[in-house]
Order: C-alpha cells, then sequence, then structure tokens
C-alpha cells in the first residue's frame, strides 16, 4: 500500500492512494477540509479514540474539488479489516452518478500507520502555521492526529485526566507529552 498526501498551492492537497492493485489520484480543494474529515472518519472506528458510544462500524466522508469530489466510505469489518471504497463523482450537482476507484479491504492498523506516517512527514514539513497558511482557512487536525498517533504507537487510549478546575471537573492532557508525541517519529 502506498499513500502520498501533500498541500498543491494554497487551498489545494493532491492524495494518492495505491492499495491493492487499485489507484486513486484526486486533487481537493479549500471547500472542504479533506485531512479533518478523512482523519475523522477513521478514528470514529476506533473505540480507544473515541467513546465507546461514539464509535461507529461505518463512516464517510467527502472530498470536493471543484466541481468534482471523492466520497470515502469506511467500515471495520470482523479481525480489524477496513474496508475501504472511493467513489468519485465529475458534477457537485449530479453524486449519484459515481465510479467506484477503490473498492477493497486492508487491516485497519496498516491503513491507519500508513496514512498517519504521511500526515506526520506533512506537518513535521509545514508546521502549524505553515498549514493554515497553505491549506487556507483550516486548521492542520492536531487533537484527531494526536489521538491516531499515539493509537499506532501504543495501542491504548490518550492520557488525560479528570481533575476539578476552577468551575467544574475539566479533561486535561499533558502538554509536554502533547508535543512530544507531535514530534516523535513513527514506525
Amino acid at each position: 500500500m502506498k499513500f502520498t498526501y501533500y498541500l498543491d498551492g494554497s487551498g489545494w492537497a493532491t492524495c494518492i492512494l495505491e492499495v491493492n492493485g487499485q489507484k486513486l489520484e484526486f486533487t481537493a480543494s479549500y471547500l472542504s477540509d479533506c485531512l479533518s474529515d478523512f482523519l475523522q472518519s477513521l478514528m470514529l472506528l476506533n473505540p480507544l479514540c473515541v467513546p465507546r458510544d461514539e464509535t461507529r462500524r461505518e463512516t464517510e466522508c467527502e472530498w470536493e474539488g471543484e466541481p468534482d469530489g471523492i466520497i470515502w466510505s469506511f467500515e471495520l469489518k470482523e479481525n480489524n479489516r477496513l474496508n475501504i471504497i472511493a467513489d468519485y463523482y465529475e458534477d457537485e450537482h449530479n453524486k449519484e452518478k459515481t465510479t467506484t476507484l477503490i473498492n477493497t479491504e486492508y487491516p485497519y492498523d496498516d491503513f491507519l500507520r500508513i496514512v498517519l506516517k504521511e500526515i506526520d512527514a506533512l506537518i513535521k514539513r509545514h508546521g502549524i502555521i505553515g498549514y493554515r497558511e497553505d491549506w487556507d482557512e483550516f486548521d492542520f487536525p492536531l487533537s484527531t492526529f494526536l489521538k491516531l498517533k499515539h493509537y499506532i504507537i501504543h495501542k491504548q487510549k490518550y492520557p488525560v485526566i479528570e481533575a476539578q478546575g476552577e468551575f467544574d471537573i475539566e479533561t486535561r492532557s499533558e502538554l509536554i507529552y502533547d508535543l512530544g508525541l507531535l514530534l516523535e517519529e513513527i514506525k
């Protein structure tokens, strides 16, 4: 499997996915926050990243390309197998007419590790502010990325604590840990 994702000018991102002999290459625009939506869709499948009552077996997100787009569908199956479907449409006003570019299964953890390695390189190359400047209007999906990165490295829930704040119980993470994880390499 190969996953490439890079910012391609202000407000444009190109993704290339090759998996099980199937290939997709698509350039998305800033009309959708495609990276955030993509990572969120993968995270919602994982009970170690979201509360059990928010965990889903199936998720979907859409990347707009002006006027075309991709509709990603993910389903977590038995034995942690991820069903991946990427449907392409030529016109946003006719999304019912699609061509399936990818329809395959791949181990969830392996897929996630390859995706996260690429996104890890992306954020280290651009930086948090540089990413926002190039992506135009959207911030890097930092908390989603860190939860998924922690999962793929440690196979456990992100370390947060509940503590009494000035007015109410607060959920807290250790900033030093957050920053260290951001800089850590994925093996």
